[in-house]
């Protein structure tokens, strides 16, 4: 047993040596950071509190918290929603049913500059088709992510990223709703539960704790977006102050402006709110969501 137990220590070595390398080591030297002045060519300057009070301080970043609420209220909702009934809908008995999943689930596996010029060519104020559905309808062009409202900009940009995740929740939760047994199903149906009724009563609350699980997974991409923002806004250094989300100020105060104690601040306090909202979310969880 004890040369057993030698062998399977040795196995776990690598996985070991990699979790202590590329996670506990970044993960403790990056809250290090945030007391420290670092331009990644000269050995940090300890500066104790100094970069945690500018971020409390700082505008710029109290905006970026705003947006990405904004977006997270935005994204999470809608994507559930629509992964929702994209899986109640492939879940019944159609034709094409993995035709349509193909169609449904390519947005996932486009990559973010392809789809990201796709949409600004859609969201375009001269030539986009959007803009012209709605001068055909006799109402004036908008300028969808150049817009000087902040909202117009973030709500835009939250429906591209609903279309680029709504087929990987889809198929999440078409996997539990093809593990709904049929004996309730039939059960249901001849009690009258058909259409809505099926769906909202029967389907809905058995799927629930793999809906609740989606949330989660959404709010905590919503507030690690960076992609979708980079490439609908174009250049980091022309974001505008009002339209800027924590990662994208992460990134620019880290790899462009060499601030890495001030940026890993920006890290911690992000992580922070996410872990905040996670427990909100758990909180609420035997609210709504149902175990067998």
């Amino acid at each position: 047993m004890r040369k057993q137990g030698w062998w399977g220590f040795l196995f776990t070595v690598p996985f070991l040596l990699q979790l202590a390398v590329f996670f506990l080591f970044p993960f403790v030297f990056s809250f290090y950071l945030t007391f420290t002045k670092w331009d990644l060519f000269n050995a940090p300057q300890w500066i104790g509190l100094k970069n945690w009070s500018q971020m409390v301080r700082n505008d710029v970043f109290w905006l970026s918290l705003r947006n990405v609420f904004a977006f997270a209220l935005l994204f999470v909702p809608a994507q559930t929603a629509v992964s929702l009934v994209l899986a109640y809908l492939l879940n019944l008995q159609i034709r094409g049913k993995a035709l349509f999943r193909m169609i449904y689930f390519l947005p996932v596996i486009t990559p973010w500059v392809a789809g990201g010029l796709i949409w600004l060519w859609i969201y375009n104020n001269e030539f986009g088709l959007l803009n012209w559905m709605i001068e055909s309808a006799g109402l004036d062009r908008v300028d969808w992510v150049r817009s000087d409202e902040w909202w117009l900009v973030i709500a835009s940009i939250a429906v591209v990223n609903v279309w680029k995740g709504a087929g990987y929740s889809m198929v999440l939760l078409l996997a539990g709703m093809q593990n709904i047994s049929k004996e309730i199903g039939e059960a249901a149906k001849i009690d009258g539960a058909n259409g809505w009724t099926y769906f909202a009563k029967i389907t809905v609350p058995i799927v629930s704790p793999m809906v609740y699980m989606v949330m989660i997974l959404s709010t905590i991409s919503a507030f690690h977006a960076f992609d979708v923002f980079l490439v609908m806004l174009g250049d980091i250094n022309a974001v505008h102050d009002r339209n800027m989300v924590p990662n994208l100020l992460i990134y620019r105060d880290a790899f462009l402006n060499a601030k890495m104690g001030t940026a890993s601040a920006w890290a911690w306090g992000l992580f922070a709110i996410i872990l905040l909202v996670t427990m909100f979310q758990k909180r609420m969880e035997k609210r709504w969501v149902h175990y067998e």
